[in-house]
């Protein structure tokens, strides 16, 4: 009898010790998930994983959707004072337009502890297309920054005369050849121009190589013209200031096809920013000049000259 009483008597502090740790993981458990639950709208960041090789998205990605969450409080307080960001899976997308719900399921592990309320928008719907590839010839397009035939230009070279391009096939199909424009340097006459330049593709479209190489001559010729200019006054009160001396002698380098057209030499311009001066007050100040396209100045140093705030 006295066996019996000593096994009941150990047997009593464990189960005490289990109802205990059992009465604590009911309580955690309460304050978790039914206690203080809360709604929240927060803003998920959307990236994209899975999507098929040889297809390629042409829209329907957006970067992010608003979600409202209800859960408890504890856990929905250390989520929205971060930022969220969920992973989409596109591996069943197909070529065309494919719809995918936004849905708990595939929402990402991060929110399937919550009660998922809403979530705009709803869906998205994905189009997609082949990915191809086509070799095609690269078209030179010459810009000038002149008027039309005042350069003239031979040997236009463009190395590789042809590339790769790589994007959806509906776009690829519709391109025979790619336009790169090369702007002419008026001031190169006589000389061998080589440069690099990227190649200016469509949206989802990568060309290899990115860049080509570029060679042509400008032909025609420079001449040297003199042009008396007046010296302007540029401030918003430029009438109360005189200039001595009024004009200066600007010897300037031009294309030959501009050398006698007026319209482009009054491009060439002189200006003079004056001094702070009371009325009645003299000052000094360098001359700057404002040059159009293709025109080098030959005398880029001028003189100071007076200017004097009229009373």
């Amino acid at each position: 009898c006295s066996m019996i009483s000593s096994r009941n008597s150990r047997k009593a502090p464990h189960l005490l010790s289990l109802f205990v740790a059992f009465a604590v993981a009911v309580g955690m458990w309460y304050v978790v998930s039914v206690r203080d639950r809360l709604e929240v709208q927060l803003e998920v960041g959307i990236e994209y994983n899975g999507i098929p090789p040889g297809l390629v998205v042409t829209d329907g990605l957006v970067s992010k959707v608003q979600v409202r969450l209800r859960g408890p409080e504890i856990l929905l307080r250390s989520i929205s004072s971060r930022s969220l960001t969920e992973a989409i899976n596109l591996s069943n997308i197909k070529k065309g337009t494919t719809i995918v719900p936004l849905t708990s399921d595939n929402m990402g592990p991060s929110l399937r502890a919550f009660e998922l309320v809403d979530v705009q928008p709803p869906r998205i719907v994905i189009t997609a297309d082949t990915l191809a590839e086509r070799s095609v010839p690269i078209r030179a397009v010459l810009e000038s920054p002149l008027r039309s035939g005042a350069l003239t230009v031979e040997n236009v070279t463009v190395s590789p005369a042809s590339v790769t391009l790589r994007g959806p096939e509906g776009v690829i199909s519709s391109i025979s050849n790619l336009p790169l424009g090369i702007r002419l340097d008026p001031k190169a006459a006589g000389t061998t121009v080589e440069q690099t330049l990227l190649l200016d593709t469509p949206s989802l479209v990568t060309s290899n190589p990115a860049s080509v190489k570029v060679q042509y001559t400008i032909t025609s010729g420079r001449t040297v013209v003199s042009r008396r200019c007046k010296i302007s006054v540029e401030a918003q009160n430029a009438s109360q200031f005189t200039v001595e001396p009024s004009h200066v002698e600007v010897m300037v380098e031009v294309p030959e096809a501009l050398a006698r057209n007026t319209s482009y030499l009054k491009r060439l311009e002189v200006m003079v920013v004056p001094p702070a001066l009371e009325p009645g007050q003299k000052g000094t100040a360098e001359p700057r000049i404002q040059l159009p396209e293709g025109m080098t100045i030959l005398n880029p140093s001028f003189d100071s000259v007076t200017i004097t705030r009229k009373k």
